[in-house]
């Protein structure tokens, strides 16, 4: 599978067709509905852009990278006239091709992408394949993206998904909200940081329930009242007594 086309344009296919470049593969065509961001990327790895599904030329693999909501679009504008074709969703179904194609699959890079992050090298890579043929086409492939390959079902992505939600969306979420917190003080984020990465450092030796500290794992009344006291905003109030009776109650 050594000339691929890829279908979106966004930071998940962007870091795809970058390694997959220094892999070695050939990007030879990609597509976006805006062609300004096929050329962009497409000028990158020296590939041809596209903005017309029509336009897709013969290929070894093709991969899904768009968000969502748009791939049953795609799939619909493309089946029966492709084989050998992926998407790299998290919650997506590996059945969204049945019927459509003869060899389909999942690539799906377990990794928050932003503008900066290259090495997908280090990122989990979770494949499934409709069948051992394709199987075997997708984990070479994927072996040489990264030192992390596991073969994962749909049901079990769609938790993976969830799971990194919880830990890594929501996770962000929480230090943005602190951020607010720690700025109407005047005093910059970098404060937390020790804290932050200590805690992080840890997960590798101990579960997140051993981990669990603070006044909600304490049961400190006197000081959860005095904290919902110090919050002004009635958003992040509501926040927190959320999460404070989920840690009292072991919901985690």
């Amino acid at each position: 599978m050594n000339n691929i086309i890829l279908i979106g344009s966004g930071n998940v296919a962007t870091h795809l067709a970058l390694s997959l470049v220094s892999c070695g593969y050939k990007i030879s065509q990609i597509w976006s509905q805006k062609i300004e961001n096929a050329k962009k990327l497409s000028k990158k790895i020296n590939s041809h852009a596209i903005d017309n599904l029509m336009d897709i030329k013969k290929a070894d693999l093709y991969i899904i990278a768009v968000k969502d909501d748009k791939i049953e679009t795609i799939i619909n504008k493309l089946k029966n006239k492709i084989n050998n074709v992926v998407h790299t969703s998290g919650n997506t179904d590996i059945n969204v091709f049945t019927k459509h194609f003869k060899y389909f699959g999942v690539l799906y890079p377990l990794q928050t992408f932003n503008k900066t992050n290259q090495n997908i090298l280090e990122f989990p890579l979770c494949i499934e394949a409709n069948n051992p043929i394709f199987e075997k086409k997708l984990l070479k492939l994927a072996n040489k993206l990264s030192n992390k390959v596991e073969l994962i079902d749909s049901q079990q992505r769609k938790i993976i998904h969830l799971a990194a939600v919880f830990s890594c969306n929501f996770t962000n979420h929480m230090f943005s909200i602190a951020d607010k917190l720690l700025a109407k003080a005047n005093i910059d984020f970098k404060i937390l940081l020790p804290l932050i990465q200590q805690t992080y450092q840890q997960l590798g030796k101990n579960t997140p329930s051993e981990l669990q500290t603070g006044p909600a794992a304490r049961k400190d009344i006197n000081t959860i009242n005095k904290q919902l006291d110090n919050i002004t905003d009635e958003k992040i109030k509501n926040i927190y007594r959320i999460i404070t009776n989920s840690i009292m109650k072991n919901d985690n």
